[in-house]
């Protein structure tokens, strides 16, 4: 996702002009590492020195909001899943991870779910725990986009030390 231990994800920019003005304005992203807003290629400002009833972007959540989440979760991540809709994320614990596991494996054994179904009530209910905003419900899926729990579930896989950043041989 990111190279040098930044660990950069897509903000939504304000206007859209054109494709091109798009692809400049979208590179509006939060730096985990020192949790900076970077706007483009001028405008860098620091959530921690934000006003705390200031949004990150349209009808999104405060950076106060943003600052309590931190706090509590470590570290959080935004996903862009188009210019206007986005979805704030935090890892998931190990523990969190093993009870998901083993509530799908008693569902699974139960003749309750097949391995498909058990695929996607994982990654519904990896979702389910790991959205912090929009709030998100795995019992009302039916007015949200389809890929979006399959989307969400694996870059907080990736996040929460599933996937290596960099394997080299020695």
């Amino acid at each position: 996702m990111s190279s040098e231990n930044q660990r950069k994800v897509t903000v939504a920019p304000n206007d859209i002009v054109d494709e091109q003005t798009a692809e400049v304005e979208s590179q509006q992203t939060i730096d985990q590492s020192q949790q900076t807003i970077v706007t483009g290629q001028e405008d860098t400002r620091q959530i921690d020195d934000m006003p705390d009833d200031e949004t990150i972007w349209p009808s999104g959540p405060t950076a106060g909001q943003i600052k309590l989440w931190k706090q509590e979760f470590g570290e959080v991540y935004v996903t862009s899943l188009s210019y206007d809709k986005h979805v704030v994320w935090r890892t998931l614990t190990r523990i969190e991870y093993k009870q998901l596991v083993k509530k799908m494996e008693q569902l699974v054994s139960a003749g309750q779910l097949s391995t498909a179904e058990a695929n996607m009530w994982n990654e519904e209910a990896i979702a389910e725990v790991c959205v912090l905003y929009p709030s998100f419900d795995k019992n009302s899926l039916s007015r949200d986009l389809a890929g979006l729990p399959s989307l969400i579930s694996q870059e907080v896989l990736e996040a929460s030390g599933f996937v290596a950043l960099e394997v080299r041989q020695l």
